[in-house]
């Protein structure tokens, strides 16, 4: 009987040295917050001016319908859709262009110029609201700068038989004139986490074990996300702007200037 009272004892005494230790549940990470984006768009725009054109066409002949015009453009690098848009626009004002033989007058195309010059400013617009958002952008980006070209035509009209010119004319343009579209960018504004590596780290640092038995009794307060507002890099919607996007304005700004001129000889 005393054996086994004192083996009772020695176990129990066992059992109370070698249980293991109280130990909290691992953390699990937080739900992270409902995050916000929405998207934005702004204009820019410029002042336009109207083409310069200058058109003179003097009495000693008087240009008449269906009169016969040569077109000649040695002097100046005419594109075949170029040569076809100056032949239509001769022909809308009941002439008639004529590639052989002799014809009653001759249009020289004597410059066809195309320049780059500095570059144009383009300001932010005001909307009819205003709100922080945009306050913040145009304190950011209050203008955009544009790559500009500017475009020359002139072109004169001999009467083949006497040598004498009947008219004469010279227009100009800038590609920001020509086009006249505003500029439209657009960008997002969005929410942010910015102490997620903080909680992370946090969470990692509660659950090693020696934490987990520090903290078996208490409880420890996972610090929240915190949330910042954040907005992307504009990106452009509409309208030309860099050097390329300009260049492709050329064929028709050329054939906008000469449609003017031609438009200007008075015919009887």
């Amino acid at each position: 009987m005393r054996i086994l009272i004192i083996a009772v004892f020695i176990l129990t005494t066992t059992a109370c040295v070698t249980a293991p230790p109280p130990i909290a549940a691992p953390l699990a990470m937080p739900a992270k917050p409902s995050l916000k984006s929405q998207s934005y768009q702004v204009e820019y725009a410029t002042k336009h001016a109207s083409p310069k054109v200058k058109s003179v066409q003097l009495p000693a002949h008087k240009v008449t319908r269906n009169q016969t015009v040569r077109i000649v453009a040695d002097k100046a690098s005419v594109t075949d859709t170029l040569f076809t848009q100056i032949r239509d626009a001769i022909t809308a004002i009941d002439l008639r262009v004529a590639d052989q033989g002799v014809t009653d007058y001759t249009l020289s195309i004597h410059q066809l110029e195309l320049n780059f010059i500095d570059d144009t400013k383009y300001q932010i617009q005001t909307p009819s609201e205003t709100t922080t958002t945009f306050e913040k952008v145009a304190m950011l980006y209050p203008t955009q700068q544009c790559a500009t070209i500017n475009a020359q035509v002139s072109m004169r009209l001999t009467h083949r038989a006497s040598g004498d010119v009947v008219w004469f004319g010279k227009s100009s343009i800038d590609s920001a004139s020509f086009h006249r579209e505003p500029l439209i960018y657009s960008f997002v504004q969005e929410q942010l986490i910015s102490n997620e590596l903080e909680v992370a780290s946090f969470i990692h640092e509660q659950n090693t074990e020696q934490a987990r038995m520090a903290r078996a009794n208490q409880d420890v307060s996972i610090p929240e996300y915190k949330t910042i507002s954040k907005m992307s890099n504009l990106n452009k919607l509409q309208g030309p702007c860099n050097r390329t996007e300009i260049s492709a304005l050329t064929p028709m700004m050329q054939y906008y200037l000469t449609s003017i001129l031609i438009d200007k000889i008075k015919v009887l």
